[in-house]
């Protein structure tokens, strides 16, 4: 569900308008895009993907949030859905549904706790899982709530 003209959930927008055509979002990426030149390219090279973005069911105003999100999952290897995604559905459902994010902190919506405490202690990761996953779900969290 949208939040609102001030914040849009990049991951309810992607769904809401591009999902069923083209899956979720980060298959998406993976799948079709790749990096040239500094800029995120779909199978056809010359075509401008922002461009087609903003002329393809996406909101002029979302157009640059949405492609930096696909450009972030395409360079994030996929060990959420590989970890975690059995317990937790995808990341940007796990973040609705049991995270919030205040003043950039990013807590759990139970406890209050923040998240960066309860992974010391979860599924025994190691601090690079741990610094990994908390890099992803900051991202999922500014992709979800718009800060």
């Amino acid at each position: 569900m949208p939040l609102g003209a001030a914040a849009t959930d990049l991951h309810w927008l992607w769904d809401d308008r591009c999902a069923e055509c083209h899956g979720h979002s980060a298959d998406f990426a993976r799948g079709f895009l790749s990096i040239t030149d500094n800029r995120l390219v779909g199978r056809h090279q010359l075509r401008d993907l922002r461009l087609f973005l903003g002329n393809h069911y996406t909101p002029k105003r979302n157009v640059d949030a949405i492609y930096d999100m696909l450009q972030a999952q395409l360079q994030t290897a996929p060990r959420y859905r590989e970890e975690c995604s059995a317990c937790h559905d995808t990341a940007a459902e796990f973040m609705r549904e049991a995270m919030l994010l205040q003043s950039g902190v990013l807590l759990s919506r139970a406890t209050r706790q923040p998240i960066d405490e309860l992974m010391q202690s979860h599924r025994r990761l190691d601090p690079q899982s741990i610094e990994f996953f908390l890099r992803l779900l900051r991202r999922v969290a500014n992709e979800v709530y718009g800060e």
